[in-house]
């Protein structure tokens, strides 16, 4: 086992790139990370629901494929409004796709922005030696909402960034 010692008041505990720091009784011991491998990844959110019938969540499809799907609740289905989520690394992708949709439908919708966090707790674990401890990381993800309407929705003002359509002339 890899380990360095120091004194407790040279190193805090945390969890960076390259090292996981544990807090002993007699200092610090520095435990390179890859020793530790994620065993899972969980998001902390009481309201895990599946997806409303108007919303689309983005994650690890393409691009195309989420336009279509939000194009076909406003067009086909005939939705007055259209919930697009992303969270962490799916951000901009949630963005792309929604600039791709407004664009499809030729600036004639309103979009409201809402943004956050959501609390996500990975489990790490000792991949050789057995003496080390499992870690629990507790991060904040960032989370985006967008509303895509054809109507004002006076009630998500108060909450949400508002752009209003830009009319078919921009595109």
């Amino acid at each position: 086992m890899r380990q360095i010692h120091y004194s407790e008041q040279t190193l805090p505990f945390f969890f960076k790139k390259k090292k996981v720091c544990c807090k002993l009784t007699y200092g610090v011991s520095i435990i390179l990370v890859e020793d530790y491998k994620r065993t899972s990844k969980n998001v902390v959110s009481e309201n895990q629901n599946a997806p409303a019938d108007n919303e689309v969540r983005i994650s690890h499809s393409k691009i195309p494929t989420y336009v279509d799907v939000g194009l076909k609740l406003l067009q086909e289905e005939k939705k007055k409004h259209v919930v697009i989520v992303g969270k962490g690394q799916n951000v901009n992708k949630t963005v792309t796709v929604v600039e791709m949709i407004k664009r499809k439908m030729q600036g004639t919708l309103h979009q409201y922005t809402q943004i956050g966090s959501a609390s996500v707790v990975e489990q790490w674990d000792p991949t050789i030696d057995k003496e080390l401890d499992s870690v629990e990381i507790n991060k904040k993800v960032p989370v985006i909402m967008i509303y895509l309407s054809f109507e004002e929705m006076p009630e998500l003002d108060a909450t949400s960034g508002h752009q209003a359509p830009t009319g078919p002339d921009v595109y």
